[in-house]
């Protein structure tokens, strides 16, 4: 007799515990799917949000980007005018320099043009590499025309 009401008893419990833990109401549940579609679309904004900023991001530094590069073309144009005083040897070897310097100028040019948005990781990449090559352009340009002045 004892070990009947033992078992009932463990019998009883188990019956309890799983019916207590598979007691999801169908109210909760509406709840659950409400919450999730909340989150859903609070996840969806914040994404537009990051398309949006990164795409204004790109924008803004190509236009900066194609207003230095314009400068850049500028002070080439104008050291190339400047060849015409030179004697032949330093005309033909500034010459050759400056249009490195242009190519240069050109190249980035295109690579900015043709730059494809991806990852926000590869365009933080993108823009560290093109500002140090901006950078070096410009050292470059800025040496060709100082030691253009001293001569």
């Amino acid at each position: 007799m004892k070990k009947n009401s033992a078992k009932t008893i463990i019998a009883s419990c188990l019956i309890g515990f799983l019916m207590n833990s598979c007691n999801n109401s169908p109210t909760e549940k509406v709840e659950d799917v409400k919450e999730a579609t909340k989150d859903l679309i609070n996840a969806e904004a914040d994404l537009e949000q990051t398309e949006y900023d990164s795409i204004n991001d790109f924008r803004i530094f190509k236009e900066s980007i194609q207003l230095k590069l314009d400068e850049n073309q500028k002070i080439v144009s104008e050291l190339k005018l400047k060849l015409n005083s030179k004697g032949k040897a330093e005309r033909d070897i500034d010459e050759v320099k400056i249009n490195k310097l242009e190519k240069r100028n050109s190249d980035l040019r295109l690579k900015i043009e043709n730059y494809e948005q991806g990852p926000e990781q590869k365009w933080a990449l993108f823009k560290v590499e093109f500002n140090n090559e901006m950078n070096d352009l410009g050292k470059s340009i800025s040496e060709m025309a100082e030691n253009n002045m001293k001569k």
